[in-house]
């Protein structure tokens, strides 16, 4: 996934944007936020993540790696108005580690997987997004049921998050990202029409996310990316 991530993203030659004090700003980050305010996260960097109480428990879909380094290949950058922001580091191994920031500061951490890829038409797409007949398990349902990639099949049910929650369907969140690679110095676009779901991991107070993405890269290409995630305490966090 990230290999396609840079193919979407292909460099340029632009220059990167200043601050007024004549300082770059850091690659992919929004004005005022720095790497030291990300817990030294950034792009060209690397990063470990430690969810070592995660390997105990075997209801979870989403599985890490506590031990190795990755490296930060590309950085997304969301805004999403009146001081508040997404940020995302696209890792070497088909992850991700979101960052929410209002008016400069960090309020959580979650990481993601890429758990399951679907490419779609330009039809399907559109009647993914704009569809009046809505189907059971799909983007903006109630409820979404994800069938386990691993040998053992199993399937586990997530509760909608966003929206109203007595409905049985509610339209997706629909938000501009600007990416930049280690191999580019100016930013592309991709629009994400988005669902977050959760639900609470078998024995656990830790919760685990679906977030359903239907994504349009602006260049022709789409696809519905299923991301299956957990929260990350920044004292886990370990960049450089």
């Amino acid at each position: 996934m990230l290999n396609n991530l840079k193919a979407l993203f292909r460099a340029t030659t632009q220059k990167q944007p200043e601050q007024a004090t004549g300082r770059p700003v850091a690659a992919g980050l929004p004005m005022g936020v720095s790497q030291e305010d990300l817990e030294g996260l950034r792009l060209d960097g690397r990063v470990n993540i430690k969810l070592i109480g995660l390997r105990a428990h075997a209801d979870a879909l989403f599985h890490w790696d506590d031990d190795a380094y990755h490296h930060i290949a590309a950085v997304g950058h969301v805004d999403l108005g009146q001081g508040a922001h997404l940020v995302r580091f696209y890792l070497d191994n088909d992850t991700w580690l979101q960052a929410n920031i209002e008016n400069g500061r960090v309020l959580e951490y979650k990481l993601f997987d890429f758990y399951r890829v679907a490419h779609l038409s330009d039809a399907e797409f559109d009647n993914l997004i704009n569809g009046e007949d809505k189907q059971p398990d799909s983007l903006g349902a109630q409820t979404v049921s994800l069938t386990s990639t691993t040998e053992e099949p199993r399937t586990c049910t997530y509760q909608r998050v966003w929206g109203d929650s007595d409905s049985l369907w509610s339209p997706p969140v629909v938000f501009e990202e600007q990416v930049m690679t280690t191999e580019s110095v100016s930013a592309r676009h991709v629009t994400h029409h988005a669902m977050l779901y959760e639900r609470t991991i078998l024995d656990t107070e830790r919760m685990e996310y679906l977030l359903l993405s239907a994504e349009n890269d602006g260049e022709g290409s789409f696809m519905l990316v299923q991301n299956v995630g957990v929260d990350v305490a920044s004292i886990d966090i370990d960049a450089m």
